[in-house]
């Protein structure tokens, strides 16, 4: 019974979330695409997902505030961490700080605006 509420308990937390794209570049030319994992509530907030083009994967998390600007924070498979601001006051929403000591810059889709597109609001 434990194993069945916890079951439907993932499924209730997937049917309230989506993704929308990220991609960025490292000052080196490392290319990197993914996406931010969103709630259908439009706060800001959840799970970042990077992949580059040399193989690399990264997994963090990231938040907005209600000024639309916060941060993300990941940590990759080859051992690099970075931390990146970001703002949504422009359309894409960018992102610019550090990856493994490197800058790092990017763009994303603003996600109070792609969940409220696919929620009909």
């Amino acid at each position: 019974m434990k194993r069945l509420s916890c079951s439907l308990a993932l499924l209730s937390l997937a049917a309230c979330s989506g993704t929308v794209p990220v991609s960025g570049e490292t000052a080196d030319g490392e290319r990197f695409t993914g996406t931010f994992g969103t709630r259908t509530d439009g706060r800001g907030g959840g799970t970042a997902e990077l992949r580059s083009d040399k193989g690399t994967t990264c997994d963090g998390r990231w938040t907005l505030d209600q000024d639309r600007g916060g941060s993300a924070i990941v940590a990759c498979d080859d051992g690099r961490t970075g931390t990146a601001e970001l703002s949504t006051r422009e359309s894409p929403g960018t992102m610019k700080g550090m990856l493994g000591g490197k800058l790092f810059k990017g763009t994303f889709e603003d996600p109070v605006n792609a969940t409220a597109s696919s929620t009909g609001k």
